[in-house]
């Protein structure tokens, strides 16, 4: 008997979990660090014609009027014109205060040295609190409202004495993060390149730690080679001024230097307080193009616009609008994580000293903000922090507990006697007087995990 096949309705009911574009989007642009982040960027102002940046001002800029911009008040005669700085009366005190320098004089006593000459007399007091609240690096660590009310001279005394201490030897002495400390070695900029390289401290950082050329070549309408030689300017200069009256000093010859990873997030002190910077691209610069917002308003209100061009705009101002808000998510999330890290590990962001490193987990992290762990790792992940010595370290370092036990063997081995090496025993009680309970094990652990010899060893190396 033939099957008769005839009209029938059958209901397909399928569950499927529909993923928000705008969510993927913004996982995508969290993980991406801050060179890959302008790439991104890059590309999408290619792609997307409703995507515009903002520019800056490109018009033709004079020789003058770029010197005028990079140091409006520091002006000189060059240094061809010698005869007319001959000419000069000179009535001026100034001391070369490096060639003064007795070996063995401490930071402290060479800043108090000249702050004494700079300051009356009756300020002498407050003039040895300023030089004495500078640390080892060169960095002032207490802010002038602090000095003033330990002292209790008012605070223009204070902002005054510390004005006089930023023009102290060596240059850059005085300043409350690295970015001051770079452009107080630029105050007396004379060439085209240092005067460059002084704007380029105060207005163009980020292009600076990327490597970028191309923006202040538009900008100032120099050649290439010009913003190059301002670069080595730049990385030719001391951030930490004051290492070289360190009696360790050889030991970080340098090590501190410019960070040689692009940070991500940046944590830094100034006189006004604590600040967690989100580095690279700023969304603000980022728009909507002016055609694109204008026609995509008329189309909305036509009740019979064309499909074709409607379907265009709205999906490229729409996709446009998607990317500037997911920049925007990653740098809320971002300093959101900068900010915790400030609150919970200020010990390790202050001073860069391991020890104070704490216990801290991404899903402690993650339930204490409110998000995701997931968030949290896309976030940190492969991204650096500059903390407020200058260091620039990995996110990873402040989820890594052990790290704290490694680091802190690391500085007890390379202060002991050569001649009388530490056992793993006495390594670990010298951790228990640091607040680190470890058994012997885990300092052999430790020690073999970093590639340090044993007490023997040390003893015959």
């Amino acid at each position: 008997m033939a099957k008769s096949f005839g009209p029938f309705n059958r209901l397909d009911t399928k569950l499927g979990l529909r993923v928000d574009p705008g969510l993927v989007l913004a996982s995508h642009i969290l993980q991406l660090t801050q060179p890959e982040l302008e790439h991104a960027i890059e590309a999408e102002l290619n792609d997307n014609p409703a995507l515009e940046r903002l520019q800056d001002d490109l018009e033709p800029i004079s020789d003058e009027t770029i010197l005028r911009s990079v140091a409006p008040n520091e002006l000189k005669p060059s240094s061809e014109d010698g005869e007319y700085i001959r000419s000069l009366p000179n009535d001026s005190e100034d001391v070369d205060w490096v060639d003064l320098t007795p070996d063995g004089t401490t930071l402290g006593q060479h800043l108090r040295a000249q702050l004494g000459a700079m300051t009356p007399a009756w300020m002498s007091d407050l003039a040895e609190y300023v030089a004495e609240s500078v640390n080892e690096k060169g960095y002032l660590t207490v802010p002038a409202e602090e000095i003033a009310l330990a002292t209790n001279y008012a605070l223009e005394d204070v902002e005054l004495v510390i004005e006089k201490l930023k023009t102290c030897e060596p240059a850059g002495v005085g300043a409350f993060d690295v970015q001051e400390c770079l452009l107080l070695q630029l105050r007396d900029a004379e060439t085209l390149e240092e005067k460059l390289a002084r704007k380029i401290l105060r207005d163009h950082m980020d292009e600076f730690l990327a490597g970028r050329t191309a923006r202040i070549v538009r900008r100032y309408r120099v050649m290439p080679e010009v913003v190059e030689e301002a670069f080595e300017v730049i990385k030719g200069l001391n951030p930490f001024p004051g290492e070289g009256f360190a009696p360790s000093s050889t030991a970080h010859q340098r090590s501190r230097s410019l960070p040689a990873v692009t940070p991500d997030l940046t944590i830094h002190r100034t006189e006004h307080g604590w600040f967690v910077e989100v580095r690279g691209a700023d969304p603000n610069s980022l728009t909507i193009e002016r055609a694109y917002r204008k026609r995509y308003e008329q189309l909305r209100a036509e009740s019979h616009a064309p499909k074709d061009e409607k379907q265009h705009i709205s999906q490229y101002v729409r996709r446009a609008a998607s990317f500037i808000q997911a920049i925007h998510q990653r740098r809320r999330t971002l300093r959101r994580i900068g900010e915790y890290l400030l609150q919970h590990q200020a010990g390790f962001v202050s001073t860069g000293e391991y020890q104070f490193l704490r216990s801290l987990t991404r899903t402690q992290l993650a339930k204490d903000l409110g998000i995701h762990e997931s968030t949290v790792s896309r976030a940190t992940m492969g991204k650096f922090v500059q903390i407020a010595n200058g260091e620039v370290v990995a996110f990873e370092v402040f989820f890594k507990p052990a790290l704290r036990v490694q680091k802190m063997i690391e500085e007890i081995l390379a202060t002991e006697n050569p001649n009388n090496p530490l056992s793993d025993e006495a390594i670990a009680q010298i951790l228990e007087k640091q607040g680190v309970k470890v058994a012997r094990r885990t300092v052999n652990k430790y020690r073999d995990r970093t590639r340090l010899l044993s007490s023997r060893k040390r003893r015959s190396a």
